[in-house]
């Protein structure tokens, strides 16, 4: 999408009134007339007074609501806040004002990431890595509340370099969790039980997952919303996104089940996971549930783009949210290429995690030429879905499932942004979904998603203007959480920190 005209300040847009023109217009109007201009001009608001704080000089304010751009301002930072947006010749700062010269850069707000795996006693979280690539805050779908409380606190207190977090603890899900650990939800009753359990612990929100029952999916939906938090993560293999949705499910990941339910055989292949959920559950051999090349070409020999566009408006209706992770599916249809190349975020991660991603998955160390071409069809239907959603109405969060293969706190949320433009949404609405999407989800459109004043100091300075061309997130010349301002060194002095300590060994 082509920006909207940017404001420009005055005696620079073609036309403007300078001096000379005002002096004219005085002559041609008359003494008395003139006499009357003075007057009024006079009563003019005076500039405002600033004593303290950083004032961030000479930017272009991308209003990511409208796609304005609004050239030469002045943004002033006091505490963790935005002071004031303005011109400069409305501003009066002091001596005690910081004063940076922004370049002529583009002022953007600090991007999020809707799906990351990051508060966990396994591994050392990588937050600087998020802060030195312009993401400000973070949606964490499986983390340990502790550990996220514990970060939060040293973050707070200026001793630690990290976004701000919501996080939803422990996932919920079947008899026969998919993952050991889990909350076992098997019943209406323990359905109440785990929900009223998470929520006291401090969880921001309800994670589910893939092999719960409809009724067990159900009373966590209730009881959720009981609670008064929202219910998110994998649509259950036993209930159709539509009915997921109606129950109150406030956002979709991965596109599972929204992919299936594209295809007019969701039944069937609802089915054929259940048959594989059970198989492994009897401890025999089964067909991989989530990325079985066989599963994805059934579900793509049935592709029916009319009851897909049925399904999208209905989501849409329900004010139910996508985060498609298309950075996470990439990589899920690219392993075989990925563990040959010499990524070199690969230097950020803990060795552990990058040994994990070296290991083929089972059932994947044999893929054939045509297993591959199957896994990019697949992808590129996952795409074709996401660009209808954003088309329909749906809500799109940008998310990036960091640390699963080769994804990179952080670093992916430029892959994800660029994927979301691939998809088919424009560089304005794959921003939104980084910023002002994430600020109306999380209903915080008071304190977040804007470059305005009164809201919290989460910014990102940026070379190039992100809505000609959605790469330009990259290029970042400076970024500002929670009021702390790091210039492009600071931020290469966190990229070092992370690097050095995991070149060292540190988990």
């Amino acid at each position: 999408m082509k920006p909207s005209v940017p404001f420009r300040t005055a005696g620079t847009a073609t036309g403007a009134r300078g001096p000379l023109s005002v002096a004219r217009t005085l002559r041609s109007i008359g003494t008395g007339t003139a006499a009357l201009l003075v007057v009024v001009t006079s009563c003019a608001p005076p500039p405002r007074e600033f004593a303290s704080g950083t004032a961030i000089e000479n930017v272009s304010v991308v209003d990511v609501a409208t796609g304005a751009v609004a050239d030469g301002r002045t943004v002033v930072v006091e505490g963790s806040r935005i002071a004031a947006v303005a011109l400069p010749g409305d501003l009066r700062l002091g001596e005690g004002v910081e004063r940076i010269d922004g370049g002529g850069g583009y002022l953007i707000p600090g991007l999020w990431d809707m799906h990351v795996h990051e508060f966990s006693a396994f591994f050392a979280p990588a937050l600087p890595l998020y802060i030195a690539n312009g993401v400000t805050g973070v949606r964490d779908m499986w983390g340990e509340l502790d550990v996220a409380a514990a970060a939060r606190e040293t973050v707070a207190a200026g001793q630690r370099v990290g976004p701000r977090a919501v996080v939803a603890g422990n996932i919920t899900d079947g008899a026969n969790p998919w993952f050991p650990g889990s909350v076992v939800v098997d019943s209406p009753e323990r359905a109440r039980a785990a929900v009223d359990s998470l929520v006291n612990a401090g969880a921001g929100f309800i994670k589910v997952y893939s092999a719960l029952e409809a009724d067990a999916f159900t009373g966590i939906a209730e009881q959720a919303a009981a609670r008064g938090v929202d219910v998110a993560g994998h649509v259950p293999f036993s209930v159709p996104a539509r009915e997921a949705s109606d129950a109150g499910m406030r956002s979709m990941t991965h596109m599972f089940g929204v992919v299936e339910g594209c295809s007019s055989n969701d039944a069937d292949v609802r089915s054929m996971r259940a048959e594989a959920l059970a198989l492994r559950a009897g401890g025999r051999e089964f067909a991989d549930p989530f990325f079985g090349t066989g599963l994805y070409r059934s579900i793509l020999d049935a592709a029916d783009d009319d009851l897909c566009a049925q399904l999208l408006i209905h989501l849409a209706a329900n004010g139910t949210w996508l985060t498609p992770t298309l950075a996470v599916l990439r990589s899920m249809a690219s392993l075989a290429r990925l563990r040959e190349e010499d990524d070199p975020r690969l230097q950020y991660m803990p060795q552990a995690i990058v040994a994990g991603w070296m290991t083929p998955f089972p059932g994947q160390a044999s893929d054939t030429p045509e297993d591959t071409g199957t896994r990019e069809a697949f992808l590129a239907r996952q795409l074709a879905v996401t660009g209808m959603a954003a088309a329909a109405g749906v809500g799109i969060l940008a998310g990036t499932d960091t640390p699963n293969p080769f994804v990179y706190p952080g670093f992916s949320i430029h892959d994800e942004l660029e994927l979301l433009v691939q998809a088919g949404l424009s560089p304005h609405e794959a921003l939104a979904a980084a910023t002002t999407a994430p600020a109306e989800f999380l209903g915080a459109t008071d304190s977040l998603g804007a470059v305005a004043e009164g809201k919290l100091a989460d910014l990102v300075l940026l070379e190039a203007n992100p809505l000609d061309e959605i790469g330009n997130t990259r290029r970042i010349s400076a970024v500002v959480a929670n009021g702390r301002f790091f210039g492009r060194e600071a931020l290469d002095a966190l990229l070092d920190e992370v690097r050095t300590e995991r070149a060292s060994g540190q988990p």
